[in-house]
């Protein structure tokens, strides 16, 4: 009997664990939905901030190519009446056209390849992620199979104890049937003595 509720205290405690085991990988799961999301987050951020720094410096480049051509517009102006001199300002804003449109032309090839970069990074880290989960899965698969394990294991040491609890309690009903037989026959032999 003791043996019994120390058996079901142990079966309780597991079952506890078990259960306790299952909440913690629910918390992990959700720790790790928690700091994907701040990933993401971070990396629209950044994302952002390099869009807005590229904004910015064309937004500079045109204010300042703009000065340019305002300030050769003015020197046109004032010197309008003397023609190789207007050639001479009209050379200079043509180089300096061509100047802006390369440096133009290399930042947007920079731009581009910062944005290979950055979505190369994605990639390698979408990958990690996806290694992680699998991972993660496998482990899961195998606890839950230990698990089945477990109860399988313990649903065959109970029917092998319900089978040797039947087996005593026959064996004790055999006997008790002998020691009654035997009890009968003695019973008889006496019986007849007397008579």
């Amino acid at each position: 009997m003791n043996q019994m509720i120390q058996y079901a205290k142990a079966v309780t405690v597991r079952d506890k664990q078990l259960k306790e085991k299952k909440e913690i990988l629910e918390q992990k799961k959700l720790e790790e939905k928690r700091k994907d999301l701040q990933m993401e987050v971070e990396r629209l951020k950044k994302v952002k901030y390099y869009e807005e720094l590229e904004r910015e410096k064309l937004t500079e480049q045109r204010r300042k190519a703009s000065e340019v051509i305002v300030q050769i517009k003015e020197r046109e102006i004032q010197r309008q009446k003397a023609k190789e001199e207007k050639e001479k300002l009209g050379q200079e804003i043509i180089q300096g056209i061509k100047q802006l449109q390369i440096e133009e032309d290399q930042k947007n090839l920079q731009r581009k390849k910062k944005q290979r970069e950055l979505n190369e990074e994605i990639y390698e880290a979408n990958q990690k992620a996806i290694v992680s989960k699998q991972e993660k899965i496998l482990k899961e698969r195998e606890e839950e199979q230990k698990i089945i394990e477990y109860n399988k294991e313990k649903a065959r040491k109970e029917a092998e104890y319900q089978a040797e609890q039947k087996r005593i309690k026959e064996e004790k009903e055999k006997e008790v049937a002998r020691l009654r037989s035997l009890q009968e026959k003695a019973n008889d032999r006496q019986v007849i003595n007397m008579t």
